[in-house]
């Protein structure tokens, strides 16, 4: 199922920009911590305190007078509020997504991303924690969530996650948010690059002058080595090329993630950004079949290859 999962949220991604899905990536796992927040709250209290409910109105407009009415018509309450708040903020700040068919497309990696587990994790801490001692005064939203994003090692053992996830956020601590938020694009633009040179790369074939020359700009004393690569391996084991260029990058430009114990959490954040997942698209579903019956003198500038990149998508299913 989560296969299934993660296959119509790919194809509901090709169909939007990634600047787009990035953007609403982000709002979704705000959001969400906000939902827990409240959710969190209303369980220890038992309801909805008066402050909360000013706070709610001027957040979700119109939320509040329809949670009234379901507590009228004697539906469930306190269990059901977080799905419905939930449901409000789909509807009503990610309607666009949602009528436009990519929500599943934000919502499939948002509850997968590490900054809503930690969230998850924090939430159900203190749904357990203030059960049997409610917090006078509650932290505010942003105290919460500040203290939900440093949460301790044994908050986040305590709830369920996949371990690999688990680790990268425990290995996280080791670098602060802003240094890695300035490498995850620098590893995302080389990753680009390879993928750019890959399918000449992986063919038998002479690399245009064009190639050759960015190729020794970017990499210089690559191409020694990728000749001395070509001449050792069979044609169907060519990967190994783009594989050697790969790892030509990670040892040269991100040293000091490697060192400092922090260079799988840059890529695992790496590559769940929208935009490395759209240049891999770019190259699986178009380019490396597209590229094979054009001519090798007029291979684009990686600049321009990247611009399509970016520019990929498929606004329907006919396409």
């Amino acid at each position: 199922m989560s296969e299934m999962a993660r296959r119509e949220a790919d194809r509901q991604a090709r169909r939007v920009r990634w600047e787009r899905l990035l953007e609403a990536r982000k709002q979704y796992i705000e959001w969400s911590a906000f939902s827990m927040w409240v959710r969190v709250i209303v369980a220890s209290e038992g309801e909805i305190p008066p402050w909360l409910s000013k706070i709610l109105e001027g957040r979700c407009p119109g939320f509040l007078a329809d949670e009234w009415r379901c507590r009228d018509a004697h539906l469930e309450a306190e269990p059901l509020l977080g799905r419905r708040l939930v449901e409000w903020i789909e509807n009503n700040l990610f309607g666009i997504a949602k009528r436009e068919g990519w929500l599943q497309a934000v919502t499939f990696y948002a509850v997968r991303d590490p900054a809503f587990l930690q969230d998850f994790a924090y939430f159900q801490y203190c749904e357990r924690r203030w059960k049997r001692q409610r917090p006078s005064p509650y932290p505010s939203f942003e105290e919460w969530r500040r203290d939900a994003l440093q949460s301790t090692g044994q908050v986040l053992d305590a709830c369920e996650m996949r371990e690999e996830t688990r680790q990268i956020i425990k290995a996280s601590r080791s670098v602060s948010p802003q240094r890695l938020a300035d490498a995850v694009p620098q590893y995302v633009d080389w990753e680009a690059f390879t993928y750019w040179a890959r399918s000449l790369l992986e063919a038998d074939t002479i690399l245009p002058v064009a190639v050759v020359e960015e190729l020794q700009r970017r990499c210089p004393g690559f191409l020694e080595c990728d000749h001395e690569l070509r001449r050792s391996l069979p044609l169907e084991a060519y990967t190994r090329r783009w594989r050697a260029l790969l790892e030509w990058g990670e040892h040269r430009f991100f040293t000091d993630a490697k060192q400092e114990g922090w260079f799988d959490v840059l890529v695992f954040y790496a590559r769940a950004h929208p935009r490395s997942v759209r240049t891999v698209d770019y190259w699986v579903f178009y380019w490396d079949a597209y590229w094979s019956d054009k001519p090798l003198d007029r291979y684009p500038s990686f600049q321009r290859w990247r611009e399509a990149a970016d520019d990929y998508f498929v606004e329907s299913e006919d396409k």
